[in-house]
């Protein structure tokens, strides 16, 4: 029997899109390009969190777990399909219908709707014109830009956030703790040119000149720093907030 999919809302256009044909090994760029892909990413980077799923649910994430469970042995459209009810808007209590019935109608002292009687003689212009000062007037303007004040999600996205930079910084922190397997310890400077970081496009690994020289030293600050974000990325993926915890 086919699962009824889950009709949910996100607090703006961020959700990911995976397409026809989802591959976990190449992800389309729209998946990439959502934070909660990030969110999936970075949670399974996190440490603790990977124990108390070894240990199914228990440990200093068992709440969490109880929502987002094992995040480990799973492609992320699988996680998302059956997860993505914590990050999406709770339904709102009211539809904007023609009332056929007094069920229908809010109650008259509601703080979330009103019940409105509509002369249909009326002009459309009139119409307009009566429902901006009865209506509009109590509805607060829409804010320009990203805006997640309001959101109701249970997992709630915070703040701005720049995929590049989450990107990059997964990719140093994979580099830096996958570096044991090479015959000898990668310089911060080499972790840049093979996360393909745009500070190190012209550098080749290894190779140290006095024209490279400071290159290489531009491209390990910037590398540090993003192996920096990475650790604050991953301790906010095991929140009810990401890329920032509130």
């Amino acid at each position: 029997m086919a699962t009824k999919k889950i009709t949910v809302g996100y607090a703006h256009n961020s959700h990911p899109r995976f397409g026809r044909k989802y591959d976990d090994a190449n992800p389309p760029i729209l998946t990439i390009q959502s934070p909660y892909y990030w969110w999936f990413k970075f949670l399974q980077l996190n440490e603790d969190y990977k124990a108390t799923c070894l240990a199914d649910g228990v440990g200093e994430y068992s709440e969490i777990y109880a929502d987002l469970g094992n995040v480990h042995g799973i492609d992320f459209k699988s996680w998302w399909d059956e997860k993505r009810v914590f990050f999406a808007e709770q339904p709102k209590k009211y539809k904007m219908v023609i009332a056929q019935s007094p069920e229908e109608l809010a109650p008259f002292n509601s703080e979330d709707a009103l019940n409105v009687v509509v002369p249909l003689d009326w002009s459309q212009r009139s119409l307009r014109k009566k429902f901006n000062s009865l209506v509009l007037s109590k509805v607060e303007p829409s804010k320009r830009g990203l805006n997640l004040d309001k959101s109701t999600a249970k997992y709630k996205l915070s703040g701005r956030w720049h995929i590049e930079a989450m990107e990059h910084a997964y990719h140093v922190y994979v580099l830096k703790h996958t570096e044991q397997e090479d015959t000898k310890k990668l310089a911060w400077a080499d972790i840049a040119i093979r996360a393909k970081l745009k500070v190190a496009k012209d550098m080749d690994e290894g190779k140290i000149t006095n024209k490279t020289a400071d290159e290489r030293r531009v491209a390990t600050i910037v590398v540090i720093r993003d192996y920096k974000r990475a650790l604050v990325l991953i301790e906010n993926a095991a929140s009810l907030s990401f890329p920032y915890k509130k």
